[in-house]
């Protein structure tokens, strides 16, 4: 894992503010400002009050965005300011926040914008890569949810189940006797009382 992907990311700032003053002795403080005007990170000293710094930075930095668009420049870079005991740079970190750095009186201008837009490249760069950790982390919580959500589902089980079947003898059915012939009730000739004479 490199450098910049090690450590929270209050520390990989705190470590490119102090590479850019190890690097670079004429510049004696720096900070990582947000747009809101609130401190990331910063190495100034006591004399400077890290809240009032990323206050007014931010304020520069929206006077100036006002200034280029005003005057027909374009979007802000950088804003430059020089004074009689040393200079003040406000680079911004490719739209992710601004990195403010003070120079000591006499050093090269030149030099110095140079060393602290490499800082603000590698500012830009622990931001993006804090960005884009965060979908990731939230893409990781969810995946326990839908590993629940899309699991195969069993089928359920049958209410009733299967009897074997027992063995079935033939059945045999009762054979009923034949019915007897139709006879008449009467003996023999005519129904009629009057034609039998064995009726009175």
């Amino acid at each position: 894992m490199s450098d910049l992907h090690a450590g929270s990311r209050s520390n990989r700032l705190d470590s490119a503010i102090h590479g850019l003053l190890s690097q670079t002795p004429e510049i004696e403080a720096a900070a990582v400002v947000s747009f809101d005007g609130l401190p990331m990170a910063s190495a100034l000293p006591q004399s400077m009050d890290e809240d009032r710094v990323a206050a007014m930075s931010a304020a520069l930095l929206s006077l100036g965005e006002r200034a280029a668009q005003g005057l027909g420049r374009g979007e802000l870079s950088q804003v430059y300011i020089e004074g009689d005991a040393g200079t003040v740079f406000l680079v911004s970190a490719d739209d992710e926040a601004v990195l403010v750095a003070v120079a000591a009186k006499g050093a090269k201008v030149g030099m110095m914008l140079y060393e602290v837009r490499r800082a603000a490249a590698v500012v830009a760069d622990v931001l993006r890569a804090e960005e884009a950790v965060a979908p990731a982390v939230d893409a990781a919580a969810d995946v326990p949810y839908q590993a629940v959500t899309e699991a195969p589902v069993a089928p359920p089980e049958p209410l009733l189940t299967a009897v074997p079947a027992l063995p079935v003898e033939p059945a045999v059915l009762p054979t009923a006797e034949p019915a007897p012939a139709w006879s008449s009730y009467a003996p023999s000739g005519s129904v009629l009382p009057g034609d039998n004479p064995n009726w009175s």
